[in-house]
């Protein structure tokens, strides 16, 4: 017996006849077929008509890219990510199943004993994923309040969110309604304004300053620029600035085993994107040699 899902996916075109039998098909499923309602995620981009492919496949890779992320802390809440794997995209796929007009349409793996996430099975990691991503977006375009609560969220959940912000700054507002296996249906927005507001918030900086000691081959200094470079002895090396007072001192230890004290100041915006650490040396002492 062919389902009614297969009717669907069978009904080619795109005019909005194709439309109406791919919808009728969908709703004698799930009256028909299913005991549960099969969840599903609708994206409207708001704004002009006249959006190009680019547009949505750029609003469609960021809400992927945020689902997966969640999706993993879901799975490893001890585990903060600020990049997402493809592992993660991989457990917690957003399954595209057509477009009408400004809307694109996801739909979600089929649920089985192994990646079922409640007790009767019918709840996957992506519509979980999707249910608390949904929590931490605006209701609306006067939600000021969901905005300021994205920011003191874990790392993960910012810089989930952060994706989201990002394709809307680069493209137009989105509209997302989220039908679940069970429960209410939750509807969520984001304007290019408050894709603004938060992304200046998001990429706000902080600064976390330590110190470091560390043995290695002083491999040379630019005395004009103030620059050292250190060899570790792992073969990395480290580059940073020196105070004048440790230039005359350093240039004695030119191409000997040393150990420096290093200060070290790292920058992290507050969606989780670490910057390269800076290093100042602060102090050099060199080794002791048997012979010397």
């Amino acid at each position: 017996m062919v389902s009614f899902v297969r009717i669907a996916e069978n009904v080619p075109g795109g005019t909005w006849l194709d439309d109406l039998a791919r919808a009728s098909a969908m709703a004698a499923h799930a009256k028909l077929e299913r005991t549960t309602r099969s969840p599903l995620l609708r994206v409207s981009v708001l704004g002009s008509s006249q959006l190009d492919a680019y547009t949505f496949s750029d609003i469609g890779k960021a809400l992927q890219d945020a689902t997966a992320k969640i999706g993993h802390i879901v799975r490893n809440p001890r585990n903060e990510i600020t990049y997402v794997q493809p592992t993660d995209r991989e457990k917690a796929p957003l399954i595209q199943r057509g477009q009408a007009g400004n809307t694109l349409f996801f739909g979600f793996p089929e649920p089985d004993s192994e990646g079922a996430l409640i007790h009767d099975g019918i709840e996957t990691l992506s519509e979980r994923a999707v249910r608390e991503l949904c929590d931490f977006l605006p209701a609306n375009g006067s939600d000021d309040g969901a905005l300021d609560a994205v920011l003191l969220q874990r790392d993960t959940v910012r810089n989930a969110v952060s994706d989201v912000v990002n394709a809307v700054t680069r493209n137009a507002g989105v509209g997302l309604r989220f039908t679940p296996t069970t429960g209410d249906e939750l509807s969520r927005s984001m304007t290019t304004e408050q894709a603004r507001v938060l992304h200046g918030n998001l990429r706000a900086t902080r600064e976390d300053v330590g110190y470091e000691t560390v043995a290695g081959r002083l491999d040379g200094v630019r005395t004009r620029r103030r620059i050292f470079y250190l060899e570790r002895d792992n073969g990395s090396t480290i580059q940073g600035a020196v105070s004048p007072d440790l230039l005359d001192e350093i240039k004695l230890s030119l191409d000997q085993p040393v150990t420096a004290r290093l200060r070290v100041v790292r920058t992290t915006t507050i969606d989780g994107r670490r910057g390269r650490p800076v290093y100042e040396l602060l102090e050099i002492q060199a080794e002791t040699r048997l012979f010397d």
